[in-house]
């Protein structure tokens, strides 16, 4: 009688087939649900992040500006038929930061990059620099380390051809996997420009040319 009972009593315990077939359908749907969820949130994060950071380096730029009377040379430029204006790092930091990326002086007759002063406008974030072998490399929160600059040099509040020499549109920016994203009309017109003074822009999650984040939208 006892072992009847105990066998009874397992048996109302158990879950059967269909139960844990609705269960696991059920924990499917919601997963389907979810991760996308959490796949967009942690993009727009992404971008709200590489956007501040855009922000900060436009505000490090001005100030520059507004000690010198000019915008800082911090980009690569190359004869390629197009215009190519890409941040190189280590005239990023001496420009902008006073020292070498190391935190160090910079030597005594080494290019100061317009910054002869060697002032101090911007301090980097540790998340912001990756150091590979002895190369700095600036990031954003995508982990890109391609970004395309351009100023306002002739000094008319608006970043375009008159500027760059070519179409902002030519400029591509590419990810880590090496995708190479080239900016449209939808990212920023290509005849009027940009109404500011110095731009920034990287592939983002670099899907397309509509996942590029820029300093200015």
């Amino acid at each position: 009688m006892q072992t009847a009972n105990l066998i009874m009593k397992r048996t109302t315990k158990a879950f059967t087939l269909i139960e844990l077939l609705t269960v696991i359908a059920i924990i499917g749907i919601l997963a389907a649900i979810i991760i996308p969820t959490v796949g967009v949130v942690k993009v727009k994060a992404n971008n709200a992040k590489t956007k501040a950071m855009f922000s900060q380096w436009t505000l490090a730029m001005d100030l520059f500006k507004g000690e010198y009377g000019y915008y800082p040379a911090i980009g690569s430029t190359k004869s390629t038929g197009v215009s190519t204006k890409k941040v190189v790092p280590t005239s990023f930091f001496i420009a902008l930061t006073g020292k070498t990326y190391a935190g160090k002086d910079i030597p005594s007759g080494a290019d100061n990059f317009g910054n002869k002063r060697r002032l101090s406008f911007y301090t980097p974030n540790a998340t912001d620099v990756t150091i590979v072998g002895t190369t700095p490399f600036l990031n954003d929160a995508f982990g890109n380390t391609d970004f395309a600059v351009f100023s306002d040099i002739n000094g008319d509040g608006i970043v375009n051809s008159n500027d760059t020499g070519n179409v902002l549109s030519h400029q591509s920016v590419s990810t880590p996997d090496g995708t190479v994203i080239t900016p449209t009309t939808a990212n920023f017109s290509t005849t009027e420009g940009v109404r500011a003074g110095v731009i920034f822009y990287s592939a983002g999650k670099g899907a397309s040319a509509k996942d590029i984040v820029t300093s200015w939208q």
